[in-house]
């Protein structure tokens, strides 16, 4: 199942990987599970905000449920590389 960023509503309890503000130009993803949803919309080109278990918001990228997300011990996860997450104007203060 390949997920394309943004169409799958994430639902509280459900294991992702999120892309954090600060981790935008670099595209490194943090692992958890959702606490909130922080996005009314059903579809968010730029991935849905959630706040995770531990507090840590972000963008949803991938589920870990998804073949996509899943890796084997001699593939790490690695960043999405030669995308760039440019901040939607919800995230300019």
């Amino acid at each position: 199942m390949n997920y394309v960023v943004g169409s799958r509503y994430p639902k509280p309890g459900e294991k992702v990987l999120i892309v954090q503000k600060k981790d935008y130009s670099s595209g490194k993803l943090t692992e958890g599970v959702v606490k909130d949803v922080l996005t009314s919309k059903q579809f968010h080109p730029r991935g849905h905000k959630v706040r995770l278990a531990n507090g840590i918001i972000g963008r949803v990228q991938r589920f870990a449920d998804d073949n996509s997300a899943q890796t084997t011990e001699d593939e790490p996860t690695k960043p999405i590389e030669n995308e760039k997450f440019l901040p939607s104007e919800d995230d300019l203060v």
